[in-house]
């Protein structure tokens, strides 16, 4: 019985050939325009020196030798990662909104407890300063401290930091991991075609509720057990979706050269558990109240736009934007929380934070399919 139903589940899937070739080709030709706008910027920034204005403090210790440890940066071929320019704030403003800047950024290192980026744009060398100034926020400190206490360990304290801003730069990393901040774009492309599966999900408990459709009620005449039914339409669902989100992998790892950092088993695997999550998603949203069809795909569409816009789909900054103003946002995006996996196996491999998105993933996908088949058990009707 099962495998009957599963088959011609299966059967009906594949005849959604336009739902099909929309999902892959959509996001096959988004990768590509990703792939060609995108193209060799971050390698023909490397290695640029970028112009920076630093705001001073009056501070006996702390901002001015701060200010001359940023003038030693350089890259491995010798090159000068900053052209420092001293200034006062009112200064730095407006050499960073002229019309065409003179800076690519502030450092304003007026308070050395709470060191601050004034960038007007994204881009690879805003990017590139907003790593600078995470490391020094984190070594402000032990600089200052140093500088009060023990000048004379203060070379050892600069060469670290200096050494640390080298392995943010360099552009082949030791562990192979991708520093190219537009890579962020592929991930979030992968959630999209992950969560857009959501679609397929959301036409599983339509095709057995006798007030959604005429085949509704001929599955609830017949002796088909509803829970095997959506089960099996769960399956056949995966079975094409996962391959469609496989395919777009193939071809972004593969025919793009797309590095996405990490191991590729994980890179894949991420990538299935995603497509699972963005299946049962629409699983469970077919099971809520009466709405009718046009309204829960709408409501899907609204999730699949507003979660990317959220992650970085459109505005690669966006989400380190909603992390400092709403972080829980963050939390409970699933497009946020399956880009943040891809983009942690790149930087950080394998750890204590990819599992913690993967918990989210496989936990979220497990309570929609529960709460869904709970739900698809309670309907009845009083008449067909």
């Amino acid at each position: 019985m099962f495998l009957n139903v599963f088959i011609n589940r299966l059967k009906i899937v594949l005849r959604s050939v336009d739902e099909i070739l929309w999902s892959l080709a959509f996001a096959l030709a988004l990768g590509t325009l990703f792939y060609f706008a995108f193209k060799s910027i971050y390698k023909e920034a490397m290695n640029t020196t970028v112009s920076v204005a630093v705001v001073e403090g009056e501070e006996e210790y702390g901002s001015g030798d701060i200010s001359d440890m940023l003038k030693e940066l350089a890259y491995e071929d010798g090159t000068k990662m900053l052209n420092i320019k001293k200034v006062d704030i009112k200064e730095a403003k407006e050499l960073l909104e002229a019309k065409e800047p003179k800076v690519s950024g502030i450092i304003d290192l007026r308070e050395m407890s709470d060191i601050k980026l004034i960038v007007n744009e994204n881009g690879i060398e805003a990017s590139m300063l907003g790593g600078i100034v995470s490391i020094l926020r984190q070594y402000s400190s032990i600089i200052i401290e140093t500088i009060k206490t023990n000048p004379a360990n203060i070379n050892s304290v600069v060469e670290s930091f200096d050494n640390d801003v080298k392995g943010l730069v360099k552009s082949e990393p030791i562990t192979g991991e991708n520093k190219d901040p537009y890579v962020t774009y592929f991930y979030n492309l992968i959630a999209m075609m992950a969560v857009m599966a959501s679609m397929a999900g959301v036409s599983i408990p339509e095709s057995c509720q006798a007030n959604q459709s005429e085949v509704g009620k001929r599955v609830d005449c017949s002796p088909v057990n509803r829970v095997l039914y959506e089960i099996s339409g769960l399956l056949a669902a995966a079975i094409i979706k996962v391959g469609i989100t496989i395919i777009g992998l193939c071809y972004f790892i593969f025919v793009l050269k797309i590095n996405f950092g990490g191991d590729l088993s994980y890179i894949f695997i991420t990538a299935i558990l995603a497509t699972l999550l963005g299946l049962s998603l629409g699983f469970f949203i077919g099971h809520i109240g009466s709405l009718s069809q046009k309204t829960r795909e709408s409501i899907l569409t609204a999730i699949v736009v507003a979660g990317g816009f959220l992650s970085g789909l459109m505005v690669s900054n966006m989400k380190s934007l909603v992390e400092v103003k709403c972080p829980i946002i963050n939390r409970i995006n699933p497009s946020a929380v399956i880009s943040d996996a891809f983009y942690t196996l790149n930087m950080y491999g394998v750890s204590d934070r990819f599992y913690r998105s993967i918990i989210y993933i496989v936990g979220l996908t497990v309570v929609f399919v529960v709460a869904g088949l709970i739900m698809s058990r309670r309907k009845s009707y009083a008449s067909l």
